[in-house]
């Protein structure tokens, strides 16, 4: 049954991201997101064509947040080392209050097929070039020692990333404290000394 106040499209799309995050996207047949969802299998052909489109539909709204926020930390902060705080807490919050979706888009990539693979990998790269712009004018202005931009973005993401595996709302850290302390471990390797 629905929850109330959500659309059959929500409802389908939670559906999907349940069983794509447990089971995988090939395993996880329409027959039983519409079963979760609410539904008879054939309505979710009134919502989405098929099983690729939900996946798409996933990884564009979740990547397209990532690069919105980061935009927006560019254009709001001039400061570079506030730009890189402000990245980092986006980043991780990001991560650990959506999991399941970053986890698709990490690990289904590879699902989708050629045109909508390039389209959504041209986004990961947006949001990667983003990083890197904010890196390489905080090099520039003297606020970060000089390193391999596309390295240390690299580095970046990959640890922000990681937190969303081991961290647990309920557990000993607030998402908040692993903010700070990733924070300060990244900050700490490119501060001039």
């Amino acid at each position: 049954m629905r929850p109330a106040g959500r659309s059959m499209r929500e409802s389908i799309l939670e559906a999907a991201v349940q069983l794509f995050a447990a089971y995988g996207y090939h395993a996880a047949p329409l027959r039983d997101i519409a079963r979760i969802a609410g539904i008879q299998a054939a309505s979710i052909y009134h919502h989405y064509p098929n099983k690729q489109a939900l996946l798409i539909e996933i990884m564009e709204t979740y990547m397209q947040r990532l690069n919105n926020r980061m935009e927006h930390i560019l254009r709001e902060h001039d400061d570079p080392m506030q730009r890189l705080h402000e990245a980092i807490a986006s980043h991780i919050r990001l991560h650990t209050s959506h999991k399941a979706e970053f986890f698709i888009i990490d690990t289904e990539i590879r699902s989708l097929e050629d045109e909508k693979r390039s389209y959504i990998l041209a986004l990961r790269d947006r949001y990667e070039k983003l990083l890197q712009e904010l890196l390489q004018d905080g090099m520039e202005r003297g606020c970060f020692r000089a390193s391999d931009v596309k390295v240390t973005s690299y580095a970046i993401i990959a640890m922000c990333t990681e937190v969303a595996s081991w961290f647990r709302p309920d557990g000993r850290l607030s998402v908040q404290q692993v903010i700070d302390i990733y924070r300060g471990i990244i900050t700490q390797g490119l501060i001039l000394t």
